[in-house]
Protein backbone atom coordinates (compact mmCIF):
# COMPACT_ATOMS: atom_id res chain seq x y z
CA UNK A 1 0.00 0.00 0.00
CA UNK A 2 1.63 3.14 -1.20
CA UNK A 3 1.47 6.63 0.64
CA UNK A 4 -1.63 7.50 -1.38
CA UNK A 5 -3.58 4.71 -0.23
CA UNK A 6 -2.53 4.89 3.46
CA UNK A 7 -3.84 8.51 3.18
CA UNK A 8 -7.34 7.54 2.03
CA UNK A 9 -8.23 5.12 4.76
CA UNK A 10 -10.78 7.03 5.48
CA UNK A 11 -13.09 6.32 2.62
CA UNK A 12 -12.26 2.82 2.02
CA UNK A 13 -13.38 2.92 5.79
CA UNK A 14 -16.16 4.88 5.37
CA UNK A 15 -17.23 3.30 2.02
CA UNK A 16 -17.28 -0.28 2.66
CA UNK A 17 -19.46 0.74 6.72
CA UNK A 18 -22.14 2.66 4.31
CA UNK A 19 -22.10 0.12 1.56
CA UNK A 20 -22.62 -2.76 4.21
CA UNK A 21 -25.69 -1.15 5.98
CA UNK A 22 -27.17 -0.45 2.20
CA UNK A 23 -27.06 -4.38 2.07
CA UNK A 24 -28.35 -5.16 5.35
CA UNK A 25 -31.61 -2.65 4.77
CA UNK A 26 -31.83 -4.39 1.30
CA UNK A 27 -31.08 -7.65 2.53
CA UNK A 28 -32.10 -8.12 6.36
CA UNK A 29 -34.89 -5.14 6.76
CA UNK A 30 -36.70 -4.95 3.67
CA UNK A 31 -38.05 -8.80 3.66
CA UNK A 32 -39.50 -8.27 7.01
CA UNK A 33 -41.30 -4.85 6.13
CA UNK A 34 -44.44 -4.88 4.60
CA UNK A 35 -46.03 -2.48 2.18
CA UNK A 36 -44.43 0.77 1.10
CA UNK A 37 -42.32 0.65 3.89
CA UNK A 38 -40.51 -2.13 2.38
CA UNK A 39 -40.45 -0.46 -1.03
CA UNK A 40 -39.32 2.72 0.89
CA UNK A 41 -35.96 0.76 2.85
CA UNK A 42 -35.55 -1.35 -0.16
CA UNK A 43 -34.96 1.80 -2.63
CA UNK A 44 -32.67 3.70 0.24
CA UNK A 45 -30.63 0.52 1.02
CA UNK A 46 -30.18 0.56 -2.75
CA UNK A 47 -28.63 4.19 -2.67
CA UNK A 48 -26.49 3.65 -0.35
CA UNK A 49 -25.35 0.65 -1.57
CA UNK A 50 -24.19 2.70 -4.62
CA UNK A 51 -23.27 5.93 -1.87
CA UNK A 52 -20.68 3.75 -0.41
CA UNK A 53 -19.37 2.14 -3.91
CA UNK A 54 -18.59 5.25 -4.87
CA UNK A 55 -16.92 6.43 -1.50
CA UNK A 56 -14.91 3.97 -2.15
CA UNK A 57 -13.91 5.30 -5.28
CA UNK A 58 -12.63 8.54 -4.01
CA UNK A 59 -9.82 6.63 -1.88
CA UNK A 60 -8.58 5.35 -5.25
CA UNK A 61 -8.48 8.72 -6.99
CA UNK A 62 -4.75 9.88 -7.48
CA UNK A 63 -3.81 13.60 -6.48
CA UNK A 64 -3.69 15.40 -9.74
CA UNK A 65 -0.10 16.92 -8.92
CA UNK A 66 1.11 12.96 -8.77
CA UNK A 67 -0.67 11.43 -12.16
CA UNK A 68 1.87 11.27 -14.52
CA UNK A 69 5.30 10.53 -11.69
CA UNK A 70 7.13 7.62 -13.34
CA UNK A 71 7.66 4.62 -11.40
CA UNK A 72 11.15 2.36 -11.38
CA UNK A 73 9.97 -1.28 -11.30
CA UNK A 74 13.35 -2.27 -9.41
CA UNK A 75 12.60 -0.58 -5.96
CA UNK A 76 9.88 -3.46 -5.17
Amino acid sequence: MNQTMKDNKGYWIGGTIIAFLGVTLVRLVAPELEGGWASLVLILGFTLVIAGVTTITFGTQRKQSEAFIQVDKREN
